[in-house]
């Protein structure tokens, strides 16, 4: 895990009732973090143990938004192949489900949201109504970024925020994503790095699933998914797309047929109510796919050694 991670004490919170981006990004660099150590892109002869494993980061997304998720998510930690998960630090249920998943010894990583639900550092005019819920749904988020309509600060603070909150909840985040691939705008970048984190940062790139399985994302924002490579750690190759339309054991070893030494594979197990993806029978299927003993042996016939975002660091190091 990462140690003596900076924390962002907020300032005194703005009229609007959140705090000043400007008030949080300045005391972000008073710490004077240490700068990104550049792209780290893993390959199997710089990991220990057996030079023809290769290493399978599964990683749960959704963590914190519903406490039937977040048991699902545990359940495939516990009894499947689930060993990094991404938290929604202002989810209804992030306090809860950190806790237990500390105790399960569970590599937590940050899910950046700017979508759904409330922001952690309040109101801000270009990302929330009045009441301080982001305005989403995520194609409207996603318009309002590509055409300039988002202020940088506020969505600078609100990161640096998230970030904040998960390390109080007790994580000591190894890697970042987002909710409906928000962690791809530049801002969200930016407000990173002036933590001086050495983490993980996921690429949404999934070459290994068709393209009516990806999600339509405008141009631009596959342009900044490609510029976030050369600034931050990432794993060979990123999967996932294609299991979460059909979440069967056949589709899963599919999308782990190409050679790589490193795969992060996205996966959201557990139904809940919020729209057709979240509240849908396939999210269960899922469950019981990652769970299922047939799965496990597959992959380790394949020469697959699910592992974590946690211990490929340390290995890569």
């Amino acid at each position: 895990m990462i140690s003596d991670i900076p924390r962002v004490k907020m300032q005194p919170s703005a009229p609007d009732g959140g705090p000043g981006a400007g008030e949080v990004l300045a005391h972000a660099r008073e710490h004077d973090c240490n700068r990104p150590r550049g792209k780290t892109s893993v390959s199997g002869s710089r990991l220990d143990g057996d030079r023809g494993m290769k290493w399978l980061v599964v990683n749960a997304d959704d963590a914190g938004l519903d406490s039937e998720t977040d048991a699902a998510i545990l359940r495939c930690a516990r009894e499947g192949i689930v060993r990094s998960v991404s938290v929604v630090a202002g989810g209804p249920t992030a306090a809860n489900f950190v806790t237990k998943a500390l105790h399960e010894g569970l590599d937590m990583g940050l899910h950046v949201n700017l979508t759904q639900g409330s922001a952690v550092a309040g109101r801000a005019s270009t990302l929330t109504d009045s009441r301080g819920f982001f305005r989403g749904p995520k194609g409207d988020v996603w318009r309002r970024a590509v055409a300039g309509r988002l202020d940088p600060n506020e969505v600078r603070a609100e990161v640096l925020a998230q970030w904040q909150r998960l390390c109080d909840l007790g994580a000591q985040p190894t890697h970042i994503d987002g909710h409906n691939h928000v962690h791809v705008f530049p801002w969200v970048g930016d407000a990173l790095r002036t933590l001086g984190e050495d983490v993980w940062m996921r690429i949404p790139e999934d070459s290994r699933c068709p393209a009516s399985s990806r999600p339509a994302l405008p141009d631009i924002l596959e342009v900044w998914a490609k510029a976030l490579r050369p600034a931050w750690r990432t794993v060979e190759q990123f999967t996932g797309f294609d299991f979460s339309c059909v979440p069967t054991l056949e589709t899963f070893l599919t999308c782990v047929t190409e050679p790589a030494a490193t795969l992060e594979f996205m996966v959201h197990p557990g139904s809940r109510p919020g729209s057709a993806f979240s509240d849908s029978a396939l999210r269960d299927r899922e469950v019981q796919t990652l769970c299922s003993p047939d799965l496990k042996r597959q992959l380790r016939d394949r020469g697959w050694q699910p592992t974590s975002f946690q211990e490929l660091g340390c290995a890569s190091r």
